[in-house]
C-alpha cells in the first residue's frame, strides 16, 4: 500500500506486448502494476494492439477487463491479426488512437504519469507529445538492447525504430526503469543522460510456481527443463549438444523443451532434426507452445532447469525472466555467466554458473547436479531465498513506488 506521503494516485501503462498473460513481458508487466497498485490508487495497462499468442494457445481475451486491482483495455483488435491488411489497421488504429485516449482519459479523470515498455520511435513519440501537451510524467521502461540484423528488411526497420528511439528520442523521458546494468550504463554512459534510472531485473509472485502436481516427469529418470522461445537467442542449440554428451554418460538423463515461436513457423522440426543427428532424440520431449497457467507444473516436473543463453549483446542488457520463476520452483538451476548473472548469483552456491557457447563446460556443470544431492539441496534453497528477496514482487513493491513518487 501507498504511504501516506505519497504523490502518484493515477498511472497509465502503455505496452504493445501481450497482456496480462502471454510471455515473458507480460508477466514482468503483470507484477509491475501489481507492485504499483493499491486501493487508492489507478493502474491502467493501455493495449494499443491486439495480443499475441501463437497456435493452439486459447485464452480468454477481453476488449478490457481487470486483474486484481489493474485494469486493462485494448485500444484495437484483441487478438493481433495475422494477415498483413489486418497488421496495419491494427498498427494504425495504435498510432492515433493511444494519443487520443489518453488525452480524453486525462480529460475525464486528470493521471499523473505515463508509463511506457518500449522505446521505439512509433510508440513513444505520440507518448512524448502527449507528456509535453499535458505536462505529465514519462517513464520508459528498458527491457531489452539487440544485435542489428542481417539480410532481412523488415526486420531491419524494426531495429531501426528502435534503436533510433532509444538514442534520439528516450532523452524526452523523465526517468528509466532498467532491467540490466548494461541498459542503465548505456542511457548515462552512451546517451549522456543523467535522469533517475532504477534497476529492475524481473518481477514474479512465487507462489503461482507452487505445483500441486509434483510427480516427475519421466518416472525413474532425471529431467533437464527448460521454458521459452527455442532459438539461439536462449542457447537450446548448446543446451541440446551439451545434453547429448551427458545422455550418452547417464542414459537414465532427460531432456524437456517447452515452448516454441509464437510468430512464424515452429522451430522444433529443426531442432528435432539436430537432436537425431546427435542420437538423442528419444530422450529429448518438445510440448510446444503450452498456456501460461500449465508452465508451473511442468518446471515442478523436472529435476533440473536450465538456461544456457549464448554471449551477445541480448544477453548483456537483458535479464531472463525464467530465472526467477526457476528459482521459485525450488529446484537446482544451472545458467551461464551472461548479462548481470555474476553480479547478483555465486556459482555453486545459488545456482551452477557456467561458461556461454562452451558445450563441455555446460554438460560438465549438468553432471555436478546429477552426481551431487547436496550441492543440488543447497543451491535450490539459496536460489529460493535470492529469488524471494530481489524478485519477489510484494517486497520490491515499496522501493519501487518510492523511486516513482521522488519523480
Amino acid at each position: 500500500m501507498f504511504g501516506k506521503n505519497d504523490i502518484m494516485k493515477d498511472i497509465k501503462i502503455v505496452s504493445y506486448e501481450n497482456f496480462p498473460f502471454g510471455g515473458a513481458p507480460a508477466n514482468f508487466l503483470r507484477f509491475f502494476s501489481f507492485s504499483l497498485s493499491s486501493d487508492d490508487t489507478g493502474i491502467e495497462v493501455i493495449l494499443p494492439t491486439g495480443n499475441v499468442y501463437g497456435k493452439n494457445i486459447e485464452l480468454k481475451n477481453q476488449k478490457k477487463g481487470k486483474i486484481d486491482n489493474v485494469k486493462y483495455k485494448h485500444l484495437g483488435f484483441k487478438i493481433h491479426p495475422q494477415n498483413i491488411a489486418g497488421k496495419f489497421i491494427d498498427n494504425i488504429v495504435a498510432l492515433f488512437f493511444t494519443p487520443i485516449y489518453l488525452f480524453f482519459s486525462n480529460l475525464k479523470k486528470p493521471f499523473d504519469l505515463i508509463i511506457s515498455y518500449n522505446t521505439h520511435i512509433s510508440r513513444i513519440f505520440h507518448l512524448i507529445l502527449i507528456k509535453i501537451i499535458l505536462r505529465k510524467k514519462l517513464i520508459l521502461i528498458l527491457p531489452e538492447f539487440y544485435e542489428k540484423p542481417k539480410n532481412n528488411i523488415l526486420a531491419l526497420f524494426h531495429w531501426y525504430d528502435f534503436y533510433w528511439g532509444l538514442k534520439y528520442f528516450a532523452k524526452y523521458a523523465d526517468a528509466y526503469i532498467s532491467v540490466s546494468h548494461y541498459m542503465q550504463n548505456y542511457i548515462a554512459q552512451e546517451l549522456k543522460i543523467s535522469k533517475p534510472n532504477y534497476i529492475l531485473p524481473s518481477l514474479l509472485n512465487p507462489e503461482v510456481f507452487v505445483s500441486k502436481q509434483q510427480k516427475e516427469f519421466k518416472q525413474g529418470r532425471i529431467t533437464i527443463g527448460y521454458t521459452g522461445t527455442p532459438t539461439r537467442k536462449d542457447g537450446v542449440i548448446d543446451l541440446i549438444k551439451s545434453f547429448a554428451i551427458i545422455n550418452k554418460k547417464y542414459n537414465n538423463t532427460h531432456l524437456l523443451i517447452i515452448g516454441d515461436v509464437i510468430n512464424g513457423n515452429s522451430v522444433i522440426p529443426k531442432l528435432k532434426e539436430m537432436a537425431i543427428e546427435l542420437g538423442c532424440n528419444d530422450n529429448i520431449t518438445f510440448t510446444g507452445l503450452v498456456p501460461f497457467n500449465k508452465i508451473p507444473d511442468y518446471l515442478n516436473s523436472c529435476q533440473i532447469l536450465t538456461l544456457t543463453r549464448p554471449s551477445g549483446i541480448f544477453a548483456e542488457a537483458g535479464f531472463p525472466t525464467k530465472l526467477g520463476e526457476y528459482f521459485a520452483c525450488k529446484k537446482p538451476v544451472l545458467i551461464t555467466r551472461v548479462g548481470d548473472i555474476s553480479l547478483y548469483l555465486k556459482n555453486e552456491e545459488h545456482a551452477i554458473i557456467v561458461n556461454p557457447n562452451d558445450i563441455d563446460n555446460i554438460a560438465e556443470g549438468f553432471e555436478k547436479l546429477i552426481l551431487d544431492n547436496n550441492l543440488v539441496k543447497k543451491i535450490s534453497n539459496n536460489g529460493f531465498i535470492w529469488m524471494n528477496n530481489n524478485l519477489n514482487y510484494k517486497k520490491v513493491s515499496y522501493k519501487l513506488r518510492s523511486f516513482i513518487n521522488n519523480l
